[in-house]
């Protein structure tokens, strides 16, 4: 097999990551209208309230509206006192569709920030004092054997 060739990054796809990486405003319309509303990068408060409707709700139509809302408000004052108008605005009144909806969705799921979320859980595990402290050799034997596949699978060598 051919070994593919690294190459850099295009300087459009430099501008994407530049724009994911910076707390640049995507700004998201609906129905094709001129109006757009800013989508930023999603706040603590605002991913703890999309995992409380999630859980909580059952009407997925609902959700769906209130999700948009909460991505769009995304600030803890803006929620308080704006998100039950907007989510009845976006449910009730104009009455969005999911697939009208999930431009909004998907620009809040770019906005969440992930890596640096999932590199502090990481290392917080391992500070943890309730972990069962190993001797040198129970820690070898738990590490994992080096993948030899492709795929990923691992290869036991017999002996």
């Amino acid at each position: 097999m051919a070994k593919k060739k690294l190459e850099q990054p295009s300087l459009d796809s430099e501008r994407l990551l530049d724009e994911i990486l910076g707390d640049s405003v995507e700004l998201v319309s609906m129905r094709g209208r001129k109006k757009s509303y800013p989508v930023r990068w999603m706040k603590p408060g605002t991913m703890r309230k999309l995992t409380h409707i999630m859980l909580a709700k059952d009407n997925d139509a609902k959700v769906s509206c209130m999700s948009a809302a909460l991505i769009i408000l995304n600030d803890f004052w803006k929620i308080k006192f704006l998100y039950p108008i907007l989510w009845r605005w976006f449910f009730y009144i104009k009455q969005y569709t999911d697939d009208e909806l999930f431009p909004i969705i998907a620009a809040g799921k770019k906005k969440v920030p992930a890596k640096n979320f999932f590199m502090n859980i990481t290392l917080l595990t391992e500070m943890k004092d309730t972990i069962m402290i190993m001797k040198k050799e129970e820690a070898t034997i738990s590490l994992p054997e080096p993948s030899t596949e492709p795929g990923g699978n691992q290869i036991k060598a017999d002996g």
